[in-house]
């Protein structure tokens, strides 16, 4: 049962993409991808610092920064939550919570029923304020991509 749960938090999301248009893909892809290698460096430090610790993942290696979550919610899910609400920063934000609540407060719950995590050190609280930082950083990053930092284009900012 734990492998179905893992692969199925892997694969679901990647097929998903069949739903979303290719411009959509290759204009967040970047930030998904900035979101994936700052989700590995938060990975790194939480199998250091003892924050929490992931027993059954897809493969011997991931123990660290699980395919599954690292490279497959998280990629796959920043993705789709730019797709709808980039441009709309407090939508952004209120998804974000909601998401990382869900995240905080359910799935790891059931992943840790399951056997598949553990608790460590980190509080729920602390992941909601380490994921909402992220989102912060994640949506800064998707201007700076974008150009709307660019001198030219600041007074023409929604």
């Amino acid at each position: 049962m734990d492998k179905v749960v893992i692969w199925s938090l892997f694969i679901i999301p990647w097929i998903s993409l069949i739903f979303l248009n290719r411009s959509s893909i290759r204009r967040y892809m970047p930030v998904a991808l900035f979101a994936t290698v700052l989700n590995t460096i938060l990975a790194q430090m939480a199998w250091s610092y003892n924050w929490w610790k992931f027993k059954d993942t897809l493969f011997t290696w991931d123990k660290i920064a699980p395919l599954f979550t690292v490279y497959g919610v998280f990629l796959i899910g920043t993705i789709w939550i730019f797709h709808f609400t980039f441009r709309k920063f407090w939508i952004y934000i209120i998804v974000n919570l909601l998401i990382d609540l869900f995240y905080g407060m359910g799935l790891t719950k059931m992943l840790n029923k399951l056997g598949i995590r553990e608790n460590g050190s980190f509080s729920p609280f602390q992941n909601l304020l380490a994921m909402t930082i992220l989102a912060v950083i994640l949506y800064l990053y998707q201007l700076w991509q974008e150009g709307t930092f660019d001198k030219d284009k600041v007074n023409k900012i929604d």
